[in-house]
């Protein structure tokens, strides 16, 4: 059998940072012992409500659904894109002209780098950040710039850039993946004035967009730049609606960089279901009060996990937002290594913060992904973990 070579693109790509670990979590969890207890990575663990299940199969059934869709989205997910928009944000979007539909918000960020970006040009990226902001780049031949995003508040530090005169794209993500930080006003002012200096498009990776704590909505980085000037807004409906096995996400904004990504995405990516569109436009546009308690629910189970590290000595700030607990590794020790050893001896899989660039070094991730109970055992667990490693 002939052994092909790939293209130099897919060499340069590092590992999925996801896929290893979950290979090595599958093998462990396989084993004799204990539950193992994943808790790294951003899978939500209850089921879609049901009245979007139902909304799905009533469409499944409509022979109008198993046809091909149109490229630029149904028109009722993209009038329920911009009726959440303008209940939720006090945004206007035209629906017609200011979105486009995406198999999750992951393609949609690819699409936004690849499509924005030319070889060698700059895109600048958070520190810490998203492993898929690193190989969108790198698929697109661009230079990666790293943004600081300073301990302890995580906002952008754009004076650390002040020598870059020009870059195609700024992505942010808030709230933050991994440190749970919600953006401030002055953060988007400054990353739309630095559009504007530099000529970069402003995407803001809003994954976790309901995902505010103690009663804080988080900030849309529309709701800043409301002219669209410069901005493009990504979002997704796993997070908020307990949808990630759905794939469906969208952007918003500006409305030459979303015919720019809608041009891309109608070569690389295709058309999403029908009958999800319309399940998703049911999930946007109807009663928000089951997305409304699951925000309440992942705050108790974020104070669980807060008091309970606290509670064995742990060096832990409280995130106003997303789903994860970002964590300083006791003692100040390796976090790739931390991770390994807590998978194999205590059963405990968390992310280890150098997949998310050189300033999570140091740092793991834990998703609040499980119920309350077990996240206690997991607070037990890393006790037992952290007090056999003889730090604190």
């Amino acid at each position: 059998m002939t052994e092909f070579r790939a293209a130099a693109r897919v060499q340069a790509l590092p590992p999925n940072f996801w896929g290893g670990m979950d290979r090595e979590i599958a093998r462990l969890a396989a084993l004799p012992g204990p539950e193992m207890i994943d808790v790294s990575k951003g899978n939500p663990d209850l089921p879609t409500p049901e009245h979007i299940v139902a909304a799905m199969q009533r469409e499944v059934a409509d022979p109008v659904n198993h046809r091909y869709p149109a490229y630029a989205g149904r028109p009722a997910l993209r009038r329920a894109i911009a009726q959440r928009y303008r209940d939720d944000h006090g945004v206007h979007i035209d629906p017609e002209a200011e979105v486009v539909v995406s198999h999750g918000s992951h393609e949609a960020l690819l699409a936004a780098v690849m499509a924005l970006a030319d070889p060698g040009t700059n895109v600048v990226l958070p520190d810490p950040g998203y492993p898929l902001y690193t190989s969108a780049t790198g698929l697109a031949g661009a230079r990666t710039v790293p943004l600081p995003l300073p301990q302890p508040h995580y906002q952008p530090d754009f004076d650390a850039l002040a020598g870059v005169a020009s870059a195609s794209v700024l992505l942010l993500n808030y709230p933050n993946n991994p440190t749970g930080a919600l953006a401030t006003p002055a953060t988007f002012e400054a990353a739309a004035a630095f559009a504007r200096r530099t000529g970069a498009a402003f995407i803001h990776d809003f994954a976790y967009s309901a995902l505010g704590f103690d009663g804080r909505r988080p900030l849309s980085a529309l709701a800043v730049d409301r002219g669209h000037d410069v901005t493009v807004e990504v979002q997704t409906l796993s997070k908020t609606y307990s949808m990630a096995g759905w794939r469906v996400g969208f952007a918003a904004g500006n409305a030459s960089l979303i015919a720019a990504m809608g041009r891309y995405q109608a070569h690389a990516f295709s058309t999403l279901f029908g009958a999800a569109q319309e399940a998703a436009a049911t999930a946007l546009s109807g009663d928000q009060t089951a997305a409304a308690e699951l925000v309440a629910m992942y705050q108790r189970r974020r104070d669980v996990v807060v008091a309970g590290l606290r509670r064995i000595g742990w060096d832990v700030a409280t995130p106003d937002g997303s789903f994860f607990v970002w964590v300083r590794v006791p003692g100040g020790g390796d976090a790739v290594e931390f991770a390994r050893r807590l998978r194999e001896e205590q059963r405990v899989a968390v992310a280890p913060g150098d997949g998310f660039g050189d300033r999570g070094r140091g740092f793991i991730r834990l998703g609040l992904v499980r119920e309350e109970a077990t996240l206690g055992e997991l607070v037990e667990r890393l006790n037992a973990f952290a007090s056999g490693q003889g730090v604190a």
